[in-house]
């Protein structure tokens, strides 16, 4: 608070106590002075007096104001918080499911010892009017308890140097080999490699020397095994290739096929599914068999190869028969893959395809899967 000194008051005392100094200093003979003495007590008397009769009235007054800090101000108003929508999160895609399902497929996916393979591969692409789709799943019997073993399919894409040519291998490696899966990696990479050096030298699509080429992959494969001091018999695998035209004349086309094993070729017409090349399992009981006449690297001389011909709108796919073995007994799974193949879908979800899951169908399984005259704008 500050401090009031109310002025007539202040007056007052400084004339009384002036007179009275005044009055001790100087003589009583000094009539003049204490004249002066009189005046000023009786000014402080009457100052007083009207000090005191007019205390109610309104005063002068000096006020000296302390320092006051600052009162606080408040912090600036926050910028209102907009409510974000919520995201919604769809459910992750699942595999498609045939009859009551495989009891493995639910089993949660094990490492093997030597994770060497990862246990899915897909691709895309396009070459000229050509869609393709690619997509390797190892298996429910390979994954989902011990011993657990890499995937044992492979697949590989390719082209020659003008991109004329889409080429195409998928190979299966044979359970009982102790390194089935790099049996099947060699061979369709050796695969690619020697029929792309065969279309850089070539004018146009002849028909390739499918023995020649059977027999320097077999090479390729007895080479690496050799080099890992491994067997023949430990690096087995079926494998079937296909060269497709990416840029043809007017009118159809002719893809040319060649495989060794069980691993096959199937066509999509009319809405159905079609066996088209490979060696058929199928018995005339109808039973699919597993049994295996022929192999590489062992038996490159047995391949066999044939001419397809393609129109605009078809569809044509290389399995393993984790996936022809599904086409060929469940109708089911034919109808489903010839409706949802019927036009390219996203990698991923090709992938899921191929994963499918079904009772008895536990093995590997590889599709490449190419549609004709397919321009994909994006």
């Amino acid at each position: 608070m500050g401090r009031t000194i109310r002025m007539s008051r202040a007056w007052s005392a400084v004339l009384v106590i002036g007179a009275a100094l005044l009055e001790l200093y100087f003589l009583p003979e000094q009539w003049l002075f204490r004249l002066v003495v009189a005046v000023l007590a009786l000014s402080g008397a009457i100052l007083g007096g009207l000090a005191l009769w007019g205390g109610s009235g309104k005063v002068r007054e000096i006020v000296v104001p302390e320092r006051i800090p600052p009162a606080p101000q408040p912090p600036p108003p926050r910028a209102p918080v907009r409510e974000q929508p919520p995201v919604h999160v769809p459910d992750g895609p699942a595999p498609p499911k045939f009859g009551r399902g495989s009891k493995a497929q639910a089993l949660p996916w094990l490492l093997p010892a030597h994770a060497v393979y990862p246990g899915i591969a897909a691709d895309e692409a396009q070459l000229g009017d050509l869609a393709v789709r690619a997509a390797s799943v190892v298996g429910p019997g390979h994954r989902c308890e011990e011993p657990v073993v890499p995937r044992q399919d492979a697949y590989r894409l390719g082209r020659d140097d003008d991109g004329r040519y889409l080429i195409a291998a998928v190979a299966d490696g044979v359970s009982s080999s102790r390194s089935a899966e790099l049996g099947a990696t060699v061979a369709v990479s050796a695969a690619i490699t020697v029929l792309r050096e065969r279309l850089n030298t070539a004018r146009d699509l002849e028909t390739p020397a499918a023995a020649e080429i059977f027999s320097a992959v077999a090479a390729r494969m007895t080479d690496t095994a050799t080099s890992r001091n491994l067997r023949d018999s430990d690096v087995c695998a079926a494998l079937v290739l296909a060269v497709i035209p990416a840029h043809p004349a007017p009118g159809e086309r002719e893809m040319w096929v060649a495989w060794v094993g069980d691993a096959s070729v199937w066509t999509l017409r009319d809405g159905a599914w079609s066996f088209a090349a490979g060696d058929d399992k199928r018995t005339t009981d109808g039973v699919e068999s597993n049994a295996l006449a022929h192999v590489l690297p062992d038996n490159p001389m047995t391949v066999a190869s044939r001419r397809i011909q393609l129109r605009t709108g078809d569809v044509v796919a290389l399995m393993t028969d984790g996936v022809g073995d599904a086409l060929a007994t469940l109708g089911e799974a034919n109808r489903y893959f010839a409706r949802k193949w019927a036009a390219p879908p996203s990698a991923t979800s090709f992938a899921d395809d191929v994963g499918y899951d079904a009772e008895r169908f536990i093995d590997d399984r590889t599709a490449v899967t190419v549609w004709v005259g397919a321009r994909e704008e994006r």
